[in-house]
């Protein structure tokens, strides 16, 4: 899964020459997050009309049978690629509604040394966490995580939602969880955001796990667990 993801940078200039868009209407301004959790308003990134446009949304994919429940717990900040590939309603958003969530970073909760077969679920003795890493890119640049949004209508009001896609995980991440965030690279992203592109198998072809050798993982602070903590000190080495 993908619980909490960074992009540090103070700069909006730089999100915009690097994924080659501009500020949406009505975009509700860039600040770096340290922290990004879901339940949040995130910088998100999506195409129209030839363009790609940066814009907020709210992290937490609200599906029409979620909004039926009127329950916020209904909300997926993931969405699972084998999810996407049999599910109908998922299926039809991989054709109409893709963004990229932008990010530097993003976290990983590893299970401790002899607790390694914990179910999910179960949970650990009183005292003993799970261990944090924030993982980037080698190059330490930012990078596109695939998602997908969706539109509706709370009290009258209109809100965006959207999830980060999920695939299995590369060689890096494996020791640390069994599930990571779909990356794309340049070219994937070009395909990705095109509008234009309406092939099932072409899109979810993309949907694999990001190359290993790329990427780059440390052990951070228990900071990042308080998701209200949004500062620098959760990006830091843990000591």
């Amino acid at each position: 899964m993908c619980g909490r993801f960074t992009i540090t940078t103070d700069r909006v200039e730089l999100v915009l020459e690097r994924f080659k868009a501009e500020v949406a209407p009505g975009f509700d301004g860039f600040k770096p997050r340290y922290n990004a959790a879901p339940g949040q308003s995130v910088p998100v990134i999506v195409s129209k009309d030839g363009k790609r446009y940066l814009t907020n949304m709210f992290w937490g994919f609200i599906t029409p049978w979620g909004e039926k429940d009127n329950d916020s717990n209904t909300s997926q900040a993931n969405i699972r690629d084998d999810t996407i590939e049999r599910n109908k309603f998922f299926r039809e958003r991989l054709l109409t509604n893709r963004c990229i969530f932008v990010a530097d970073g993003f976290y990983e909760w590893k299970k401790p040394k002899g607790y390694e077969s914990l179910v999910r679920g179960e949970k650990l003795p009183k005292g003993v966490k799970k261990i944090p890493y924030r993982i980037t890119m080698k190059n330490k640049q930012p990078f596109a995580l695939a998602g997908l949004w969706r539109s509706i209508e709370v009290e009258e009001k209109k809100i965006v939602t959207a999830g980060i896609i999920t695939t299995s995980p590369n060689e890096l991440m494996k020791p640390i969880h069994n599930r990571m965030p779909v990356i794309l690279n340049d070219n994937d992203l070009k395909l990705w955001l095109e509008t234009g592109v309406k092939d099932f198998e072409t899109l979810y072809d993309l949907l694999d796990p990001y190359p290993e050798n790329e990427m780059d993982a440390y052990i951070v602070s228990y900071a990042v667990n308080n998701s209200r903590d949004d500062t620098s000190a959760c990006i830091e080495p843990a000591g």
